[in-house]
């Protein structure tokens, strides 16, 4: 399996009329990183991911997967696999025919499609579970599945849109530490698109914060949460208390700060 190939956005707008989705996103995604788009619904995150991986072409700008321009390559052509909210999971194929699927468009015979479905059903610790159907697995389980399904075409780039959002909340929890461990192990580039804080800053190399089609940040969960660069971030991200003031008197590491409601505050300057 490839691994450390990296995914470049230059200057990427997309349009649909006079409706800008997306506008002037410059993103670098090193290869092997788990990176995560994160903002609320309609804000342009699973707009990007459909111009990563072919479903729609930018408007302006450029996509580069491993340093190749992505321009006019069909989502067949391209070097990623896709994961949507909906698995998708064939109900009446066993589980390894599931995962081998790809080869068996490929034209791999039957039994190279079912090694390669046990070796990454040992991956994703569901060793033994591949002679059974869909509807005989858990909710968990089928994610596991779907995400083996994906890494069985291959893909340098994993692209996974919201897939745990369909899950209640112990097991989202639960799999984003699966998630993690799985990508480690494989060690491919991972594009996740989440409206969960939680989600992007826990599982994350980077997260790029988005609002109305434009990106606000781009760094580390822990500078995301510490350190917001813009008023939108900070509200968006974690329990954050926000004043608003003029900044009264500045003494080293130091300011004090009049508010328009609570009267001084003393804040600490970083860097």
């Amino acid at each position: 399996m490839s691994s450390g190939v990296a995914v470049d956005l230059e200057n990427v707008w997309i349009k649909f009329g006079d409706f800008v989705a997306v506008r002037e996103a410059n993103v670098n995604i090193n290869g092997g990183d788990f990176f995560s788009f994160l903002g609320p619904s309609g804000c342009g995150k699973t707009t990007i991911l459909r111009a990563v991986s072919g479903f729609l072409e930018p408007s302006e700008g450029r996509v580069l997967i491993g340093g190749k321009d992505m321009a006019g390559i069909g989502p067949n052509k391209r070097p990623t696999a896709l994961i949507f909210q909906n698995l998708a999971l064939f109900p009446l194929m066993k589980i390894w025919e599931n995962i081998s699927f790809s080869m068996e468009v490929a034209g791999a015979s039957a039994a190279e499609r079912r090694k390669r479905a046990d070796e990454l059903l040992d991956m994703i610790a569901l060793e033994g579970q591949g002679d059974k159907l869909p509807s005989e697995l858990s909710g968990g389980q089928k994610q596991r599945v779907a995400i083996a399904r994906a890494l069985c075409a291959n893909p340098d780039v994993l692209l996974l849109d919201e897939p745990l959002s369909a899950l209640d909340l112990k097991l989202r929890q639960h799999m984003r530490t699966e998630l993690r461990e799985i990508q480690q192990r494989v060690g491919i580039t991972f594009i996740y698109i989440t409206h969960d804080q939680g989600e992007a800053l826990t599982m994350s190399d980077n997260v790029a914060v988005m609002k109305a089609g434009v990106i606000d940040q781009i760094d580390n969960g822990h500078n995301i949460y510490d350190r917001p660069a813009t008023p939108f971030v900070a509200s968006f991200v974690g329990e954050n208390n926000v004043f608003r003031g003029k900044i009264k008197s500045i003494s080293g590491e130091e300011a004090i700060i009049a508010t328009n409601r609570s009267g001084e505050l003393l804040a600490q300057i970083t860097p």
